[in-house]
C-alpha cells in the first residue's frame, strides 16, 4: 500500500509537536509520557498507511521511536543538520517547535525515499553505546578539571579538583572495564571487537566507539560507510573552476575515533605507515595525508567486519 500520510513529530523534554500532511484531525500537541505517545501512535495507524520523521533530540526521542515501532508505524530519525538545511532550502528560516515539525513532515513526503526506516538497536549494542558517551562524558570533565587543575594559584582549589579528579578517574576506569568485559562476554559483540582490534592501530576503545556510533559497519558499500563516518571527499566544481575537496558531516564521535586509530595507524601499520608516506612525499599536506589515511582505514575496517558478519552490503543507510 502506498503511503498516504506523511508526519513530522518535533520532540522536546515535555511533549511533541505533530505535523501531518495527508490526514485531518490529528492534534498538534501531545505529553510525551507513555500514555500520550500510546495514544498517537494508535491515531497515526488508525489514519491509514503513513510515514514519520523525526530528528535526533539528545536522547528525548527514544520514548517516541520504541512506541511508533511497537505500534507498527514506518518512522525516520534524521540529524538536526540535515532538516535544518532542507526547511532553508524552502526559505523557511524562522524556527519554533511547530515549524520544525511541519519542516519534518515535509521531508516525510519528499526527502526520505532513499533512507532505511529506524530499527531498535540489539540490546548488547545499545548498551555499548550508553557506555562509550558517558565514557565521553567523563573524559570532558576530566580535561576541563585538569585545566582548571594547571591554572589553580590556591591550595585548597588545588586539593578540591585533585579530588574531583580521582573519582572522575575512577569512574572512566570503571567504565573501560565494563566496555572489555562486554566485548568478551557479547556473543553478538566479541566477534566483531576481534576482527577489528586485530588491525594494528586499532584498540579496544577505538572499536567500541566505531561500532556504537556506526553499526551499520560491515553492511554498506565502501563509499557509503566512507561518508557515514565524514572522511569522503567532496567535490567543488563550477564551469572551469575547480577547488580543494574537503570533508564535511559525519558522525562525529566516530571520526574523532577514527581520528586517533589513523594515528596510531601510521605509527604502527606497515600498509598505512607506507601509503602515508607516499602521500606526503608527493607533496600533500599531512593533515589531508592524514584524512587519507581515515578513509583507507574505514573502508578496510567495512570490509573485515563483512567478512565476521557475512552481511552483504546494501545500498542505503540512515541518517
Amino acid at each position: 500500500m502506498a503511503t498516504e500520510v506523511f508526519v513530522g513529530i518535533d520532540v522536546s523534554k515535555d511533549k511533541v509537536d505533530v505535523a501531518c500532511r495527508g490526514a485531518s484531525g490529528i492534534e498538534p500537541v501531545w505529553k510525551r509520557t507513555e500514555a500520550g505517545l500510546g495514544t498517537l501512535a494508535q491515531e497515526l495507524v488508525a489514519a491509514g498507511s503513513c510515514r514519520v520523521v523525526l530528528e535526533a533530540s539528545g536522547g528525548y526521542e527514544r520514548v517516541v521511536l520504541d512506541a511508533l515501532f511497537a505500534a507498527g508505524v514506518e518512522v525516520f530519525m534524521l540529524q538536526p543538520a540535515r532538516a535544518r538545511h532542507f526547511a532553508k532550502s524552502l526559505g523557511r528560516y524562522a524556527k519554533t517547535d511547530a515549524i520544525d515539525a511541519s519542516v519534518l513532515a515535509h521531508m516525510a513526503e519528499v526527502a526520505v525515499d532513499g533512507d532505511e526506516p529506524w530499527q531498535p538497536r540489539q540490546d548488547d549494542v545499545e548498551e555499548l553505546r550508553q557506555l562509550v558517551h558517558r565514557r565521553d562524558h567523563l573524559v570532558a570533565h576530566i580535561d576541563a578539571e585538569t585545566k582548571r587543575l594547571r591554572a589553580a594559584n590556591l591550595a585548597v582549589v588545588a586539593r578540591s579538583i585533585e579530588r574531583v579528579l580521582e573519582v572522575l578517574l575512577q569512574e572512566r576506569a570503571a567504565l573501560e572495564e565494563r566496555i572489555e568485559k562486554l566485548s568478551a562476554r557479547s556473543e553478538l559483540l566479541a566477534p566483531r571487537f576481534e576482527a577489528l582490534t586485530s588491525v594494528a592501530g586499532v584498540g579496544l576503545l577505538s572499536a567500541a566507539v566505531l561500532m556504537a556510533e556506526v553499526p551499520e559497519l560491515g553492511t554498506l558499500p565502501r563509499n557509503q560507510i566512507a561518508a557515514l563516518v565524514g572522511v569522503a571527499p567532496m567535490t567543488r566544481e563550477s564551469g572551469r573552476w575547480s577547488g580543494h575537496r574537503f570533508i564535511i558531516g559525519g558522525r562525529t564521535r566516530a571520526r574523532c575515533a577514527l581520528y586517533m586509530a589513523a594515528l596510531a595507524a601510521i605509527r604502527w601499520n606497515d600498509h598505512l605507515r607506507a601509503f602515508y608516506a607516499r602521500l606526503v612525499a608527493k607533496g600533500k599536506p599531512k593533515k589531508v595525508a592524514l584524512v587519507a589515511v581515515m578513509r583507507k582505514l574505514i573502508i578496510h575496517l567495512n570490509t573485515t567486519l563483512r567478512a565476521v558478519t557475512d552481511t552483504p552490503a546494501t545500498a542505503h543507510h540512515p541518517s
